[in-house]
């Protein structure tokens, strides 16, 4: 099944934001875990991944004739790519939420990942970067170290750094996936990409723990049943269901630059809710950088569409 595409759909753009809004809720429902049930980075990603790709997978085998057509036309060196991608990202994602903080890590790692789009398409020519796309590019990266000089202010350089550049490898990684999924999801369709990479993810994730770290595969503490809700949640809505309608929606976007843009609102509903939830404060500087980067993804979003209007 091809999936029909049309640059600048607002449907897609819609299906993205309604995905950004999910991951939005990651940061706050991880940090909801009690302190003595405090599952370990890899263990997390895991666990989204056993939850989240079976589940999809199996919705992709019931609900189409076509399937082991399907999975014979993907592209294994791009499912091998979408794969690596999500374990990375989930590793890394987990462990910048302890050491940034959830607002400092969802808005690194979400405008991030649309500015090395943008770069990547640049040096590889691959798709022309015009004069507003290369102001809105400085101006976030000025916009970027603020927010760093800001919050370095307020976070201990033992934990600043280090979260900073796992932040980093989340970025790098959450494009890895976004590149990869978008052709494979041109080809056999959400379900299929993401049933299929978000369970071979799992698998890697679960092979590096039982390697590096088989002890920390162990059952919840006393009163588990949060952290099971928790992790069944992580796993259903803000995995299974939002890479599927992000897969979807990407797929209809002129390229996987305006998709990552379009995840834009995520910052913005994830800093709110930890806000509500977890008391988190950002300082001046921060502030003012999220102002930076946010104007930049405006003008970025603003020339794309002036793009395909003309």
């Amino acid at each position: 099944m091809q999936v029909a595409v049309r640059d600048g759909s607002a449907i897609g753009l819609l299906q993205i934001m309604a995905a950004a809004a999910l991951w939005a809720t990651v940061g706050v429902a991880s940090r909801m875990i009690p302190a003595s049930e405090t599952l370990s980075d890899v263990v997390m990603g895991v666990a989204r991944m056993a939850v989240g790709g079976p589940v999809i997978l199996a919705l992709a085998i019931v609900s189409r004739q076509d399937r082991f057509a399907a999975f014979r036309r993907l592209d294994l060196q791009q499912l091998l790519a979408f794969a690596a991608g999500c374990a990375v990202f989930q590793v890394c994602l987990f462990r910048a939420f302890t050491l940034l903080g959830v607002t400092a890590t969802v808005f690194v790692t979400v405008c991030l990942p649309p500015l090395l789009a943008c770069g990547w398409s640049a040096i590889r020519g691959s798709q022309p970067v015009s004069r507003v796309a290369l102001l809105a590019l400085g101006l976030a990266a000025v916009g970027l170290a603020m927010f760093a000089v800001g919050h370095g202010q307020v976070a201990s350089p033992q934990s600043l750094v280090p979260g900073l550049g796992l932040a980093l490898a989340a970025s790098i990684a959450f494009v890895v996936m976004t590149e990869s999924a978008r052709d494979m999801t041109r080809e056999v369709g959400p379900l299929i990409v993401v049933g299929a990479g978000l369970t071979l993810a799992g698998i890697m994730l679960l092979l590096g723990l039982v390697l590096l770290d088989p002890q920390s595969i162990a059952p919840p503490a006393q009163n588990g049943w949060k952290t099971v809700a928790l992790v069944i949640y992580l796993g259903l809505g803000p995995t299974a269901l939002a890479y599927v309608i992000y897969c979807s929606g990407v797929a209809r976007c002129r390229s996987a630059g305006v998709g990552l843009i379009a995840s834009m609102v995520e910052p913005g509903l994830a800093a709110v809710l930890a806000w509500l939830v977890l008391s988190e404060r950002l300082g001046s500087a921060e502030l003012i950088g999220c102002a930076m980067v946010s104007g930049a993804m405006l003008i970025l979003w603003w020339s794309e569409r002036a793009e395909l209007r003309g």
